[in-house]
């Protein structure tokens, strides 16, 4: 598959520059942008309805299988026709450019309105159940999305859920293109998805949908707090065993469909369960469209009980405001310099007053205070993305180091089996040696130097040039062999892995195109940086393969 080289700074272009080119549009503003694309809204005037307009920069037309696939994408979704999804009008290319043009939905994302929040729970079965129609809905088309998600459900103004970016859908049978199996948000991702792409089926969809109502009970993913929703938000403890089903490792233990999560919500919302305390954690228990909350409850409560706490509270009243004001002034503080005055009420003269001795005035030295040193200021912590990119890249990493295990296995044992010829060479030509003192003293050069040139990943430095054993060398040969076929296994490798690396980049790529850069700019940034670093070093991708750890912070140190 070709490279597309995407530009990170990809600068879309401004609406008038887009009118000439969709003359049917009035293109308003620019929605949202990022590395991989824009979006725009427009009035189709032919309709006189709003549209969402989204374009990719130019490299991606050029790249075969990428445009294979955007279609793939555009289809899947017009085949779509469900008020709980982001309806798609009409796509293709124009001036070098790839577009869809879609529904346009004035709200916001479900990741806008329910960050870190725990939904009232009404809201939450009313928004899970929506989501679960429009899944349905694409599930009877086979259309798998595999990537559920709050800032994939986008919310009108009336708070419907609306299910959009279908850019990892696609039908049941094509199969998942290279590279997408590294990518997907951790922790909504089902298990699936990653260990078996070509497994997948809509009960992916039915993982993401668990997490998700997880999240939205709580305020947090289940990875972030093990413990049931009922535990942490007080909710309804049915809630847990629609959550343990819906996110079983094993797809085959899950709801079947995402019909029967609904079913099982409505359940919970029509009958009553075992009472809870209902103690949301503080600030966090919110109604998403800003109602209150409303309890329900079976019975009318009686009068009378009202009517006696009115009567004590009337004659308690009254017994306050009928009593003689016993009413005390408060205590007077005051200094040891200051004159206590007797009180009014006695007969006692007043104290007479001492006069004290005025005090010498003394010269005391002066004292020059130095002027204290301005703290310094406060070291900037680095900005943290929303999107868990150390997981993402753990991740990708296995994922790619198990499709280079063939290849660095062979190249691991290859060289060492030429490390033990070179070494067996060195033994036979000592053992050819004339003089018993030269052949001891090259013996003990060449077993003291194994361990280090065995930690060196098995590379002969210079130091072996040293009598006897660099004559030892000479006579043999063995350099020279040596080093001719480790260049050669090298370069295998490195072939190999090349290949492979394309496979992680366009992964990465495809995970900027899944996120948002105005919502999470740290995230898009990181993982460009590494897209940049592979592709300008290829020994970064090497030492990755090799199991050599890099993380983020180390990645960037080295630079």
């Amino acid at each position: 598959m070709s490279d597309p080289h995407p530009n990170a700074t990809f600068q879309p272009p401004e609406p008038a520059e887009l009118a000439p080119l969709f003359p049917g549009y009035d293109i308003e503003c620019l929605i949202a942008t990022g590395g991989m694309g824009a979006v725009y809204r427009a009035i189709q005037r032919s309709l006189d309805r709003s549209v969402a307009i989204k374009i990719l920069p130019h490299e991606f037309s050029a790249d075969t299988a990428f445009c294979a696939g955007f279609e793939a994408e555009a289809k899947a979704m017009a085949r779509l026709n469900h008020p709980n999804l982001v309806g798609v009008y009409d796509f293709g290319e124009v001036n070098g450019m790839l577009y869809i043009i879609m529904e346009f939905v004035p709200g916001k994302s479900l990741f806008h309105s329910s960050y870190r929040l725990a939904i009232d729970p009404s809201e939450v079965i009313r928004l899970i159940t929506g989501i679960c129609h429009g899944l349905a809905h694409a599930h009877e088309h086979g259309i798998i999305h595999r990537d559920i998600k709050p800032s994939n459900i986008l919310l009108d103004l009336n708070a419907q859920p609306k299910i959009g970016d279908f850019g990892l859908a696609r039908p049941v049978e094509i199969k998942t293109q290279e590279g997408e199996e590294i990518f997907g948000t951790p922790h909504y991702t089902a298990p699936e998805v990653v260990n078996a792409p070509h497994t997948v089926d809509n009960r992916a969809d039915v993982f993401s949908l668990g997490v998700m109502l997880h999240e939205l009970l709580t305020g947090c993913l289940p990875a972030d707090d093990p413990r049931s929703a009922s535990t942490i938000s007080h909710c309804d403890p049915r809630f847990d065993a629609i959550i343990r089903k819906a996110t079983h490792p094993r797809p085959e233990e899950r709801y079947s469909s995402v019909t029967e999560i609904a079913a099982d919500l409505h359940h919970i919302s029509t009958t009553a369960g075992p009472k809870v305390l209902q103690t949301a954690r503080p600030g966090h228990s919110q109604p998403l469209r800003g109602g209150r909350t409303k309890s329900l409850s079976s019975n009318q409560s009686s009068p009378m009980p009202v009517i006696l706490i009115l009567l004590i509270i009337t004659a308690g009243a009254a017994y306050f405001f009928f009593q003689p004001s016993q009413q005390q002034e408060p205590p007077t503080i005051t200094s040891p310099e200051e004159t206590i005055a007797p009180s009014p009420d006695t007969d006692a003269p007043p104290a007479p007053v001492t006069p004290q001795p005025t005090p010498e005035p003394t010269t005391e030295p002066e004292i020059v205070v130095a002027p204290e040193p301005e703290p310094e200021p406060e070291p900037v912590a680095p900005a943290v993305p929303i999107f868990n990119v150390e997981e993402f890249f753990g991740r990708a990493r296995k994922i790619m180091a198990e499709k280079s295990a063939p290849a660095t296995t062979k190249y691991t044992q290859a060289i060492s089996e030429n490390f033990e010829d070179f070494c067996s060479a060195l033994k036979r030509q000592i053992r050819k040696m004339d003089r018993d003192t030269f052949r001891d003293r090259a013996e003990e050069q060449l077993e003291e130097r194994i361990p280090d040139w065995k930690e060196n990943d098995y590379h002969i430095p210079e130091d072996i040039f040293r009598k006897p054993l660099s004559t030892v060398a000479e006579k043999s040969g063995a350099i020279e062999e040596f080093g001719d076929k480790r260049a050669k296994l090298d370069q295998e490798l490195a072939q190999k892995l090349a290949e492979l690396a394309k496979t992680y980049i366009l992964g990465l790529e495809l995970q900027i195109k899944r996120l948002n850069a105005a919502e999470d700019p740290v995230a898009v940034s990181l993982i460009q940086e590494e897209i940049t670093r592979t592709k300008e070093d290829p020994g970064h991708f090497h030492l990755l393969m090799m199991g050599k750890e890099i993380s983020i912070r180390e990645s960037d140190d080295e630079e």
